[in-house]
């Protein structure tokens, strides 16, 4: 039988249409969890930015308990959730930041206890000039799918009372990342390393801000 014109673009139009119902069904159908792994970003071995001594407290979380970080929204409105794998994120904020500080070989010292005040600046151990307490105020990724393309928005939020021995005060220092990106498909491995690149960068901007305050 002869397709006429007008017929073969309507079972054109037929065909895009079931593409777009599949396309629905299946993400409706995969519904899940993605988990992510908090790790340094790759980071270029640099030489020393300064020779004082740097005291690193802890990181400390002041965003409400919970390993979830965002989620993904599918077409039809439903969520799925991305959550840490790890329970105590910030001990491993606190491991990349002391690798940062390896990799600029900048000499640091675990330090416990110390609270961030200008009066405490002298119970600091001898050797260390600088003393950091870090504070993750916001860890989010947010991604909206739709039937061809992937929205994601990240946002790391960092901040720190850096205290400075020599000049006897103590700072407060703010560092903000909120990168966006469009794709055509939502891969969790590719999520993960935007995110820790995000994170990565940030932690090398509060020991910018660190150093340069130094004098």
């Amino acid at each position: 039988m002869k397709i006429t014109g007008r017929a073969r673009e309507y079972r054109n139009v037929s065909r895009v249409l079931i593409l777009i119902l599949a396309l629905s069904l299946l993400s409706c159908g995969s519904s899940k969890t993605y988990w992510l792994n908090l790790r340094a970003d790759a980071f270029v071995q640099s030489s020393p930015t300064t020779r004082l001594t740097i005291g690193v407290l802890p990181f400390q979380d002041n965003r409400p308990p919970s390993a979830r970080v965002g989620q993904r929204v599918l077409t039809n409105g439903k969520e799925e959730p991305i959550r840490l794998r790890s329970s105590y994120p910030t001990q491993d904020i606190t491991s990349i930041f002391r690798q940062l500080l390896k990799a600029r070989n900048i000499r640091a010292v675990e330090l416990t206890g110390w609270e961030p005040t200008p009066g405490n600046l002298k119970t600091l151990p001898e050797e260390v000039d600088i003393a950091i307490a870090g504070y993750v105020d916001a860890l989010e990724v947010k991604a909206s799918s739709y039937t061809f393309k992937t929205e994601i928005r990240y946002l790391v939020r960092l901040s720190a009372k850096v205290g400075f021995k020599a000049q006897g005060k103590v700072l407060t220092k703010t560092v903000e990342g909120r990168p966006e990106e469009s794709v055509l498909r939502f891969k969790r491995q590719e999520v993960e390393k935007t995110l820790n690149e995000t994170l990565t960068s940030a932690l090398g901007r509060l020991i910018d801000a660190t150093i340069s305050s130094a004098g």
